[in-house]
């Protein structure tokens, strides 16, 4: 058939145009043939859309990309939309996004079934690139791009599951997505794990994770450990210390502060140190209190400086020294400790300026 002929004269003057560094003509010819029923004419519009963004072999030129890219649309090229989007969202050279041509062309290729697209879209509820964030939105378009594979989406479901805004509060769900994203591959995997664990052990302490489950919390604890969390166990020991309904909540309030120390926490140090002066966990060793309080004070902690403040003053542990406690308690009160503050108030009728 003619038509036939004249589809296949085209694409060749397309082909010989590109032998002779002529992309532009090329596009010309490309569409002429596309228009006649030749789907990889507009592939390689598309292909050379690609090239012109990148600088790949021609001068980079994004309105020239996006020109190819629209030609892609109009000729249901799968990438197309998705392109298109993503030029739209960062700007086209260097100027400013357009943020509506973006949900546009991302929705198109969402549509189509694309997990990126989906994912961006996300995104853009998520910031408010549109100019109002929109957590719903975000959310079921992350959810969306998790179940179609992007490992990025997956990170994503896994925190909204985590917070319990826009989606009810789920951290088993919220588990399963982040680990299915970490083992996907994505670069922020470890990342979003080591958060995730770290905030949700001790919600299975306070019940904030919808059930009490000390052992589950305990292992998430020494997983964000693992994944270099050193401040992991004195959150931990702070949820057992206010959980005074489960049972030996003092002793494992003790062990998780005891365990955060030897990770180098200072904070975790001053509260074992108040476990060691109350028996709390353990019983009373003041001398063991005060070289905690000590070490942590050394450090800068405002509550540990106040207590070997009091320590000082009341010759526990060591030689009393009034004018080195006092010192102390000033530093911690500047600190703004209010045990300090009210220390040095009532018993030393001193108040800052």
């Amino acid at each position: 058939m003619a038509s036939d002929r004249m589809m296949e004269y085209y694409y060749s003057m397309g082909q010989d145009c590109l032998r002779m560094d002529d992309p532009e003509n090329a596009v010309t010819y490309f569409k002429k043939a596309a228009n006649m029923g030749a789907y990889e004419a507009a592939l390689e519009i598309y292909s050379l859309g690609q090239q012109w963004e990148a600088g790949d072999g021609v001068e980079k030129s994004e309105e020239k990309a996006e020109n190819c890219y629209k030609i892609g649309v109009e000729y249901e090229i799968p990438e197309a939309s998705l392109s298109l989007g993503k030029l739209y969202l960062r700007g086209i050279n260097g100027a400013r996004p357009n943020p509506r041509k973006a949900r546009r062309a991302l929705e198109n290729a969402s549509d189509e079934g694309s997990a990126e697209a989906a994912s961006l879209l996300g995104k853009m509820y998520d910031e408010g690139i549109m100019g109002k964030v929109n957590p719903d939105r975000a959310f079921n378009y992350y959810l969306l791009a998790a179940e179609r594979g992007d490992s990025s989406a997956m990170l994503m479901t896994g925190m909204f599951y985590a917070q319990g805004e826009s989606a009810r509060k789920d951290l088993t769900a919220a588990e399963m997505w982040i680990r299915k994203g970490r083992e996907a591959g994505d670069p922020d995997g470890d990342t979003t794990l080591r958060v995730f664990l770290a905030v949700a052990c001790s919600e299975y302490i306070t019940g904030e994770a919808g059930r009490v489950d000390p052992g589950k919390a305990w292992s998430m604890a020494e997983e964000a450990e693992a994944l270099g969390d050193k401040e992991v166990f004195l959150r931990l020991g702070i949820a057992y210390s206010h959980a005074t309904n489960l049972k030996d909540h003092d002793v494992k309030s003790f062990e998780a502060f005891k365990r955060a120390v030897g990770n180098g926490s200072l904070v975790a140090a001053a509260h074992l140190g108040l476990c060691y002066e109350a028996g709390i966990g353990v019983d009373e060793n003041i001398e063991e209190a005060v070289r905690l309080y000590k070490k942590a004070s050394d450090g800068g902690i405002p509550f540990a400086m106040t207590h070997y403040a009091c320590a000082l003053a009341a010759g526990e542990g060591g030689e009393k020294d009034e004018k080195a406690a006092m010192n102390l308690l000033i530093r911690a009160a500047m600190k703004g400790d209010p045990g300090a503050i009210q220390i040095l108030k009532e018993d030393y009728d001193y108040e800052l300026a």
